[in-house]
């Protein structure tokens, strides 16, 4: 049987740190085990990327194009780059 989140989902958003290479293979793991157990045309996806922990002391290590192709990898999805900060792309 699928995991429960895969069975009641009409919708995922991914969201992963921008400064943390780790989050975005945790993001990558997730999005496998999602597909695993339900159709890829079955769930809508989102992809946000945050940003509020970028700094000189903690750079950005996710770069916009890895961030586009995953997207594009998971299909039906959309992505943004997000800053609660500086109220980047916030409303969407």
């Amino acid at each position: 049987p699928p995991p429960q989140f895969a069975a009641w989902a009409d919708a995922v958003i991914f969201v992963f740190s921008l400064e943390s290479e780790g989050s975005f293979q945790e993001v990558v793991k997730l999005h496998e085990l999602l597909v695993t157990h339900r159709g890829a045309a079955e769930v809508a996806l989102a992809l946000v990327g945050t940003q509020d922990k970028i700094s000189s002391s903690s750079p950005r290590v996710v770069e916009d194009a890895r961030a586009r192709a995953l997207c594009g990898d998971m299909r039906r999805c959309l992505y943004y780059e997000t800053c609660a900060t500086y109220g980047l792309n916030v409303d969407r």
